[in-house]
């Protein structure tokens, strides 16, 4: 069976064998990958017409618990300048983004200690009570299923934390060795049991990986069945063990892209700003492949460079307004325009 034969497969069934995602993933050519694409961007423009969500990121928080081998904002990094943001810093920045448009905000933390559950709570509790007309997207990592249903019954409505793989023993390389998958399985499945729209993701082209292991990736995601789904492309930190390590390939991320929306035809697929960082035209290119999602930064100019996932993140703009502006024009080049509301839908059931 042809390539082109398997992905048309996988359009009808939803899902391949592992033995036939590998081999499709192991062997795929630019003439699959562009079929695949093409597909993908059918499925997209059916699913949500030439409309954008874009949805507002706020970095709450660098200082960081863990040490993930991959993370620029591992807790061994000492060169790092940390900082957080106050409960006034984040609602300012959600009235500018409320301003602008915006619709759902994405508050985004490393794992810091120093922002406990009350700390939290609260802050949610806060941006639903002064924004009851936007969605609030969180990714907060790893935390006790009690502590998802306080952040849900404070008024949070997404959760994403990316599983980064599906494979333990992949995990393994990836992480110190007090992160397990199993735990990260754990909260995902709290999160969606919980009520959370709930999103996972992996990065491409991480160390140890093989075709066989973004086989699982794939595998995980359609069983999973998530509301959203994020992929991007590794970029190494020089501040982490990964340095040196090369990048992820923004060819097959975008593969990867196309063939999760295949998998999951109604699922938000933002466009990270990791592909966006390896590529000039890489927001465009992911919407072509399949993305719905777009990620202005609303955080204060003075610390977005400080959430230093990985070396040269870029971001758009001197500040949210200039950025959303030039978001807007380089997508309407492609025909899409930007949505104004939560984005919110009844998703199919499986």
């Amino acid at each position: 069976m042809s390539n082109i034969d398997l992905i048309d497969r996988l359009a009808a069934d939803g899902v391949l064998a592992e033995e036939e995602f590998t081999e499709l993933l192991a062997t795929y050519t630019a003439a699959d990958r562009d079929y695949a694409a093409a597909l993908a961007y059918r499925i997209a423009r059916g699913q949500f017409g030439t409309q954008l969500h874009a949805w507002g990121v706020i970095d709450l928080t660098n200082h960081c618990s863990k040490d993930c081998f991959y993370c620029g904002l591992c807790r061994s990094n000492e060169a790092l300048e940390r900082y957080r943001l106050s409960t006034e810093d984040v609602l300012r920045c959600c009235a500018e983004g409320h301003d602008l448009g915006i619709r759902t905000f994405v508050l985004q933390a490393a794992e810091d200690p120093e922002f406990g559950d009350d700390v939290a709570d609260d802050l949610i509790w806060r941006v639903r009570k002064g924004f009851p007309d936007s969605a609030i997207a969180l990714s907060f990592g790893e935390r006790s299923r009690a502590a998802y249903q306080r952040y849900f019954d404070a008024g949070a409505d997404r959760y994403l934390l990316r599983h980064e793989t599906a494979d333990a023993e992949h995990f393994a390389q990836l992480h110190p060795r007090r992160s397990t998958l199993a735990n990260r399985i754990r909260c995902l499945e709290d999160l969606k049991s919980i009520g959370f729209e709930t999103g996972c993701g992996m990065m491409v082209g991480t160390p140890y990986q093989t075709p066989l292991r973004l086989a699982r990736d794939l595998l995980f995601i359609a069983d999973f069945d998530p509301a959203l789904v994020t992929v991007g492309p590794f970029l190494p930190s020089s501040s982490t063990k990964f340095t040196g390590s090369p990048a992820g390939s923004v060819e097959k991320t975008l593969f990867m892209l196309s063939l999760v929306r295949i998998i999951l035809p109604d699922a938000d697929l933002p466009v990270m700003t990791s592909i966006a960082t390896a590529h000039p035209r890489g927001r465009e290119m992911a919407v072509m492949a399949g993305a719905n999602v777009v990620l202005p930064n609303l955080t204060p100019p003075a610390d977005r460079a400080k959430y230093s996932l990985y070396d040269g993140r870029v971001t758009l703009g001197r500040d949210a307004a200039e950025g959303l502006t030039i978001l807007m024009k380089r997508m309407a080049a492609i025909g899409y325009t930007l949505a104004s509301d939560r984005g919110e839908r009844q998703r199919r059931k499986r």
